[in-house]
């Protein structure tokens, strides 16, 4: 059977193009929704994240599906699973955003809000820097109703400081790790090799000896048919 491979949000290797100060309020009257994903429909003459409400945590579960997703291991591993916060961020088709303009207006989640409230704003201004792939709306993110994206694998994400994708919660699941499980942590340096440990018991040890570190910053979890078959940890400044 041909696996369905679904990467529903993967750690990206940022631009060297970090942003200073701190980022601006909220929009104090944006338009937001919290509905759920089987009610919603895509508003004419706005542009959407391909992958806003095109999943839940259940879809972890399917078997014909592996999927890569940032995540936060909030309490190490228990009993032979792994209880962690699941993230996401928004993704827009490069077309779409490459044939945005003065006027239309644009959807996206707030860092932290969760997977099914997210705000829709005006376009007030767009800026281009084609060097850095990168397209800000409305002055970017340190202004009000402002957004950075960065293009990425023919993709546009979104981007705030340090390079990072603007993540949200998807909501927390216990996963039981897979019985060949493999975790690969390079994030001893930024030139470091990934050191395999493989094993359910030999990586809940690794893991469980820094529990506080498993963060949606550096952790990506491998899940097919509801396991972990594979933890992935890198450098992070």
């Amino acid at each position: 059977m041909n696996l369905k491979y679904k990467i529903l949000a993967v750690l990206a290797a940022g631009i060297a193009l970090t942003a200073c100060g701190s980022s601006g309020a909220p929009a104090s009257t944006p338009a937001s929704s919290a509905v759920p994903a089987s009610s919603h429909v895509a508003e004419e003459g706005v542009t959407e994240p391909i992958n806003m409400l095109a999943w839940t945590l259940d879809d972890l579960d399917r078997e014909d599906t592996v999927t890569l997703i940032p995540a936060e291991i909030t309490s190490g591993v228990q009993d032979g699973s792994l209880t962690a916060k699941i993230f996401s961020y928004d993704l827009y088709k490069k077309e779409d955003v490459e044939n945005l303009a003065v006027g239309d207006k644009i959807t996206s989640h707030e860092e932290g809000a969760a997977w099914n409230q997210f705000v829709t704003v005006a376009v007030k201004s767009i800026e281009k820097n084609d060097q850095y792939h990168l397209v800000s709306i409305n002055g970017g993110m340190e202004e009000q109703d402002g957004l950075d994206l960065l293009l990425d694998d023919d993709t546009y994400r979104t981007m705030t400081f340090d390079d990072y994708p603007v993540y949200y919660e998807m909501g927390e699941k216990t996963l039981p790790l897979a019985e060949d499980v493999v975790l690969k942590d390079s994030s001893a340096d930024p030139q470091a090799e990934a050191v395999e440990t493989t094993g359910a018991s030999a990586v809940a040890a690794a893991i469980n000896e820094d529990p506080d570190n498993w963060t949606v910053y550096n952790t990506t979890l491998v899940v097919q048919g509801g396991k972990v078959q594979e933890v992935r940890r890198i450098w992070v400044p």
